[in-house]
């Protein structure tokens, strides 16, 4: 059943607020998926590129906290905009879940146009500050790559929105579909975009490549909401007025949501900082160059925590808590099993998986040092995977400053301990026992927390319905 009338639910509804361990493997698995071919899309462009020389790739690097802050946006509307939809579905509130995805596209393409405008104005002093001591090519390089995805950051905005709202009403699959087709596409036309024998617009012509992907993607998800409308949510423009109390249920998890991956980016810069000082340019091609391997291992664990979003928040709504509490607890459980399934294959095959980025002679010497970071850091996968669901579960259930707390602290918790670590001890091994005891013990700590938050949330809504029966 696809095709849908006003109020008429589809199997992706039904799934949503069924079984939850079903409902929670059937958005985690597909959004697992995708967020392989995100990943897959990120180094698309980077391999396309290189065949530009090292100036190109360079500005690839500089220009990614940027694009990294216009995705963070995009993720954050998306994030608040699920959940505060979930939450009116499982509510069976359709007419209320209807105006609040118009709401978060509404919202999109405002801050499309403020990103694209603020951006635009200090394009170039940015990118300059970001890439403090790159040559002027790689900087002329960067502003190339730059201006076609500024100028259509509204793309990225809608694409994020549109693909939550997907996830909210349980169609992940869908959401799926269009990611990897946006990735495929991508790959296929960068090199005409790129090089002389098609376009030739160069790194101009690899950004072009990547807003042309997305927006065949967007298409798609526009075409099935406004033209086949065969999902559950209608957008809702008609007499179209903003309700405050939608806005700040988006935003009460939307903008922590956004922050979250600041916090990540601000965190990355300081550790930098230290291990340019305990390791010169050596640690920090270690620490950056493993993260990117742990980035991928962690896939699993990400595709679980976005899962529980839609799922805990539906429940929440149809004031299901004991729904909520299998959800959160399943998920927990597979998510970890998964980590510490990944952590033993890391601790093996650490050697083979840093070789991709020491095959040259000129990083083989690094490749003892990531093999033992990364060896060290697959240890803290399994509490690394508490964490990141735990802060799903705030934002599932509205709480997302608790969320964005706990990423501050599982964050920066790491910088007072690798400088520690530092001035007391000689050389990186003792920093990257840093790296993973922060998060070990932050973890274990936001675990422990948000069982605490769920009981009491159980304990209130248990004591407002028997003052109700009496």
């Amino acid at each position: 059943m696809d095709a849908t009338e006003d109020g008429e639910k589809t199997k992706d509804v039904e799934t949503l607020l069924g079984d939850p361990k079903k409902a929670i493997l059937a958005i985690a698995i597909p959004t697992t998926v995708a967020l392989v071919a995100q990943s897959a899309q990120s180094l698309i462009d980077a391999m396309w590129v290189s065949g530009l020389g090292t100036d190109a790739l360079a500005a690839v690097g500089i220009f990614f906290p940027l694009f990294f802050t216009i995705l963070g946006v995009s993720t954050g509307i998306g994030i608040g905009a699920a959940s505060a939809i979930s939450k009116r579905v499982g509510a069976g509130n359709k007419a209320e879940a209807d105006r609040t995805a118009a709401h978060a596209m509404v919202i999109a393409l405002i801050g499309g146009a403020v990103t694209t405008l603020v951006i635009l104005l200090f394009l170039e002093p940015i990118l300059r500050v970001i890439g403090s001591g790159a040559s002027e090519a790689t900087i002329q390089y960067c502003i190339e790559f730059a201006l076609p995805i500024v100028i259509f950051s509204f793309v990225f905005m809608m694409t994020g929105v549109l693909s939550n709202a997907l996830r909210s009403e349980g169609a992940a699959k869908r959401s799926m579909y269009v990611l990897v087709m946006a990735a495929i596409i991508n790959l296929i036309i960068d090199p005409f975009f790129i090089y002389g024998y098609g376009l030739g617009w160069g790194m101009m012509g690899a950004a072009a490549a990547t807003v042309i992907a997305e927006s065949i993607s967007m298409t798609v998800m526009l075409y099935w909401y406004f033209v086949k409308k065969n999902l559950y949510l209608k957008f809702r423009f008609k007499g179209f007025k903003f309700d405050v109390s939608i806005i700040k249920d988006i935003f009460r998890v939307g903008i922590p949501a956004s922050f979250q991956m600041v916090i990540i980016s601000v965190v990355s810069v300081f550790m930098n900082l230290l291990l340019l000082k305990a390791g010169g340019d050596s640690g920090v091609a270690v620490y950056s160059s493993d993260w990117r391997i742990l980035s991928v291992l962690t896939i699993p664990m990400m595709g679980i925590s976005i899962g529980i979003v839609p799922v805990c928040a539906a429940a929440f709504g149809a004031r299901r808590f004991d729904k909520v509490k299998i959800a959160y607890t399943y998920a927990l459980k597979i998510s970890i099993l998964s980590m510490i399934v990944i952590c033993a294959a890391t601790v093996i095959l650490a050697p083979q998986m840093v070789y991709l980025f020491t095959y040259d002679p000129a990083t083989e010497y690094l490749r003892g040092g990531m093999a033992q970071f990364l060896r060290i850091a697959a240890l803290m996968l399994p509490f690394m995977a508490m964490g990141t669901v735990a802060e799903s579960l705030f934002q599932s259930l509205g709480m997302g400053l608790k969320s964005l707390t706990s990423t501050i602290f599982r964050n920066f918790l790491m910088i007072p301990i690798c400088y520690l670590a530092m001035i007391l001890t000689t050389g990186l091994t003792y920093i990257w026992w840093g790296v993973t005891l922060s998060e070990v013990i932050a973890s274990s700590f936001v675990i422990v927390w948000s069982f605490f938050v769920l009981r009491i949330i159980i304990k209130e809504f248990n004591y407002e319905r028997e003052l109700a029966r009496s």
